[in-house]
């Protein structure tokens, strides 16, 4: 089971249209079973998957409160721990808390609750549950919209996964950066910015770069990924092919490559 956190202390990346994208396209893949686990109070990724309200035992919450928590079941593979506002009261609990993760997600690794994959969005603050995120993570995927102060953005988010893993994960790697949410006009700006984000961080940062578009961001509101959404669009392919790459680097990580 591989626990990926995405990640960006900025607001604004598009963390969650990743999340959900990337979950739905993963659990597309022959025998390969997804949990995704909405880390955020404000339940923009639990929305996007759910047309209805979320089950209470299917709220994260309940793995910070020590209690049994089952995922609802999105598809045949995906599965969802999804958040409301009742997660927030988290960020004023006792430090102990930021281990309820990490401990519930090592109770999966085998049976028949074991998971491929687990993808949590994370929020874009730093505090307890960001910090549970970092620690219950095999890798964290970084998120970048080429924009002012995006560069700026990453070296607090360096720094913050650093001391994450110097003090309580020493084995949290960086799975990469993707460039999201690219406006695709030719703004020399936003070239420059991934010219420069390129040549600060090479091959850590994706060669798959991600396209903002409308139909990209109305597909959640339709809750269906934009696989399915727009099939034979741009965006899909482009989706597909960030996952393909997702899934090489993961298989790198899990060889001890780099």
């Amino acid at each position: 089971m591989t626990v990926i956190a995405i990640t960006n202390q900025k607001g604004g990346v598009g963390k969650t249209t990743i999340a959900y994208n990337l979950a739905c396209t993963l659990s597309n893949r022959r025998n390969t079973k997804v949990l995704a686990i909405d880390n955020d109070p404000q339940g923009n990724l639990t929305s996007s998957f759910l047309k209805g309200s979320l089950p209470p035992d299917g709220n994260v919450a309940r793995v910070y409160e020590n209690e049994t928590a089952i995922p609802q079941q999105v598809t045949d593979n995906l599965y969802l721990h999804g958040a409301d506002i009742s997660l927030a009261p988290v960020a004023e609990r006792d430090f102990q808390v930021i281990f309820r993760l990490k401990e519930a997600l090592d109770g999966l690794q085998s049976g028949t609750d074991a998971y491929d994959y687990v993808i949590i969005d994370c929020l874009p603050s730093f505090g307890h549950l960001h910090l549970a995120a970092l620690l219950a993570a095999d890798a964290v995927l970084i998120p970048v919209k080429p924009a002012p102060y995006a560069l700026a953005g990453m070296k607090d988010l360096f720094g913050t996964i650093e001391k994450t893993k110097k003090y309580f994960n020493p084995g949290l790697e960086i799975l990469g950066i993707v460039v999201n949410q690219v406006d695709g006009r030719g703004l020399v700006m936003e070239r420059e910015m991934e010219e420069t984000l390129r040549e600060t961080h090479g091959n850590l940062v994706f060669k798959t770069r991600i396209s903002k578009r409308v139909r990209v961001e109305e597909s959640p509101a339709f809750h269906q990924p934009i696989s399915s959404y727009d099939s034979r669009g741009a965006s899909a392919r482009e989706f597909g092919a960030f996952a393909g790459e997702f899934v090489r680097r993961v298989n790198s990580l899990s060889r001890g490559g780099k």
